[in-house]
């Protein structure tokens, strides 16, 4: 697998790969928020993105109007698809943004090599303009591996429960991350024997488990 290495104008520095992968982890873990390069892009507040509202939103859901309350715990958005509190590209409630927002990273997307589902061509050419850096070895085999999770994953969707969502690109992306060292040093992940699949399968829901458990 080729990886890129330099920057030009057009397109965005993600950052070194394995540093971004240790932050997403700790995301996902809800021990940090992320930290996006974002730059101009509005692109998340843009893209008819609804947004879960969990218990720590108190503030952000005491302010969003009933016209934008799709479900008491979930706000929707504008008809141009564009957030409720986005006022002139900034987000009119940054200090309490839900819980969603500080966690959301579309380089996700750039890592698995995935896009984005549905109509969101914002976001889309933002994921196709990142480039990581890979300064060390450990960079480009967790980034091998994080690939590999996802085209597993992907070839053997019917395997997995149906409660870890595979046929979205964004759960995809995500249990990629979380089980990636499942798949460091791996060869091709399309040549497995179902026996092998069965195996490789339940490797990746226990890393994810476990992952989950913050074990």
């Amino acid at each position: 697998m080729v990886y890129l290495e330099t920057v030009d104008t057009a397109t965005f520095y993600a950052g070194p790969f394995s540093q971004w992968l240790n932050s997403m982890r700790s995301v996902l873990r809800d021990e940090q928020v992320a930290d996006v390069p974002c730059g101009d892009c509005v692109g998340c507040c843009v893209s008819s993105y609804p947004i879960p509202l969990r218990p720590s939103d108190a503030v952000a859901r005491a302010r969003v109007l009933p016209q934008f309350l799709i479900k008491p715990d979930l706000m929707g958005f504008r008809d141009d698809g564009s957030c409720p509190f986005l006022e002139q590209r900034c987000c009119s409630i940054y200090a309490d943004r839900p819980q969603t927002c500080r966690d959301y990273d579309c380089r996700i997307f750039a890592a698995a090599g995935l896009e984005p589902a549905g109509d969101r061509p914002v976001i889309r050419d933002r994921v196709r303009a990142w480039r990581f850096s890979y300064p060390l070895l450990q960079d480009v085999q967790e980034a091998d591996a994080v690939r590999k999770a996802v085209e597993f994953i992907d070839a053997h969707r019917a395997e997995f429960p149906d409660s870890m969502r595979v046929g979205s690109p964004t759960a995809r992306a995500v249990l990629a991350i979380k089980s990636f060292e499942v798949f460091l040093l791996t060869n091709s992940t399309t040549s497995y024997r179902d026996a092998e699949v069965a195996y490789q399968v339940a490797r990746v829901i226990a890393a994810v488990r476990a992952f989950d458990a913050r074990e």
